[in-house]
């Protein structure tokens, strides 16, 4: 792991989420009254929130994107919705439904929504050529022996492992690029009021989603079992 590439960021998606929250408030209080200035201003800051976010965590993948495949960061059920590193963007589709499209529209979010499924889909058979590479044998063998290994397997080790490590790399940076495009191109279909909505939508996934994990793991910490 990268010198406190771990408390960095943790840090970081602490006083993210906070802003989260902040930000979640206004959308959902400016639908209700927001003059059409305001909304294209918060549609900005939706946009600049979610930047903001995917740039740091691409640096804690170039530091230390084991760690980014396994966010501690984030609950167990978050993390059981997750596909490569996070949320698939197949399910930013589902928050397109109730933004009242026209038949345009729809049409031209089908078609991103095919384009990122097909996208989607080339970026997890790649995740599973890595998947693969690591349960090989011969890499598997040197990492289930690794306290025994002389000089020259360490150093096959130490290769093979960051080779590894830089195949993930790009499939992670693949994946979160697929997210960012697939929102851009959804915004590009929407009006200003629909984004705002888009926006406040995926929002509360996201904390709806967090609320249940949490509930979950006191839940889990104390004994109870859920049917």
């Amino acid at each position: 792991m990268a010198p406190n590439t771990l408390e960095t960021f943790t840090a970081f998606f602490d006083g993210w989420l906070l802003r989260h929250q902040q930000l979640q408030q206004q959308l959902t209080a400016d639908i209700k009254n927001g003059k059409h200035q305001q909304l294209e201003k918060l549609v900005q800051q939706a946009s600049d929130h979610y930047l903001q976010y995917y740039e740091e965590k691409s640096r804690a993948i170039t530091d230390d994107v084991f760690l980014i495949c396994s966010p501690p960061w984030y609950t167990s059920f978050e993390r059981s919705l997750f596909w490569v590193t996070e949320f698939p963007p197949s399910s930013l589709f589902c928050l397109v439904g109730d933004l009242d499209l026209t038949r345009e529209q729809a049409r031209r979010v089908e078609a991103v929504r095919a384009e990122t499924a097909r996208k989607e889909r080339g970026i997890g058979e790649a995740m599973a050529v890595v998947q693969e590479t690591l349960a090989a044998a011969p890499l598997y063998g040197l990492v289930n022996r690794a306290e025994r290994l002389v000089d020259g397997e360490v150093s096959h080790l130490d290769q093979a492992m960051e080779e590894l490590k830089e195949a993930m790399r790009g499939v992670a940076l693949d994946a979160d690029g697929l997210r960012g495009t697939a929102v851009m191109e959804i915004l590009k279909v929407l009006g200003v009021m629909q984004r705002v909505r888009f926006f406040a939508a995926l929002g509360e996934f996201r904390i709806r989603a967090r609320r249940v994990g949490l509930q979950m793991d006191r839940d889990r910490s104390r004994g109870v079992t859920l049917l």
